[in-house]
């Protein structure tokens, strides 16, 4: 069994915390200027309709990266906290 690398857990983290800001910034340009996809200027409803999906759609993406990066971020802590205090699981 190879040794357990408290290192890579560590670094791990910082990835995922770099995946987290960028979805958070995502989410946040987004959300903030939501109105660019939902009031598209456009007279063509079709491309209306196809701007604000794509708003939905980012704004569904970014969503679900920062809860999928907050729950491995979790699982990481909870790895580390085990090897910290000796245990196994």
């Amino acid at each position: 069994m190879k040794k357990f690398n408290i290192d890579q857990v560590e670094a791990a983290n910082v990835t995922l915390d770099t995946v987290l800001g960028l979805a958070q910034t995502i989410n946040d340009l987004v959300e903030n200027d939501i109105a660019l996809f939902i009031e598209y200027p456009s007279t063509n409803e079709d491309e209306k309709w196809r701007a604000e999906r794509l708003g939905s759609k980012l704004l569904a993406l970014a969503t679900a990266t920062i809860n999928t990066t907050e729950k491995a971020q979790n699982q990481i802590e909870t790895v580390a906290e085990d090897f910290y205090k000796g245990g196994e699981k």
